[in-house]
């Protein structure tokens, strides 16, 4: 035996799922929409908490420019390192050349010059020994 179709108790499921489509529709749902951004991102951009879709192409834009920026900085210290380097790594090799240039008219000159040489080297940084065991074994 079938039972009978309760039409009113379909009108009403009709209605109400029809009401909660209309204030669904009303609603931004990219606010319920939850972002897992890493954490460092966040902190960078001194952003609390999760954040949802509707805010996430904003912050995005934010971390692009922060990054853009901040690379741009970098290239230019390093640049800038680079520079100083070079200027004096071209005073220190004139002040070898004119050294070495200077004790051939010395005696002993040869070992004073070789003496100096290795004074320098002993101011110029060394490998890390140790770098090699801290590359990961395949």
């Amino acid at each position: 035996m079938m039972t009978p179709v309760n039409t009113k108790a379909i009108a009403m499921f009709a209605a109400v799922l029809a009401m909660g489509m209309l204030v669904a529709q009303g609603c931004d749902m990219r606010q319920l929409v939850r972002v897992d951004a890493p954490p460092a991102v966040l902190e960078t951009l001194d952003v609390t908490g999760p954040i949802s879709l509707a805010e996430a192409d904003a912050i995005y834009a934010d971390w692009q420019a922060w990054v853009e920026r901040n690379t741009e900085r970098f290239e230019k210290a390093v640049q800038a390192a680079d520079e100083r380097y070079r200027f004096v790594h071209q005073w220190v090799s004139l002040g070898l050349d004119a050294a070495g240039t200077a004790s051939e008219g010395i005696p002993y000159g040869g070992l004073l010059f070789g003496a100096l040489t290795g004074a320098v080297g002993l101011m110029l940084p060394q490998p890390k020994l140790g770098a090699k065991k801290a590359e990961p074994q395949a």
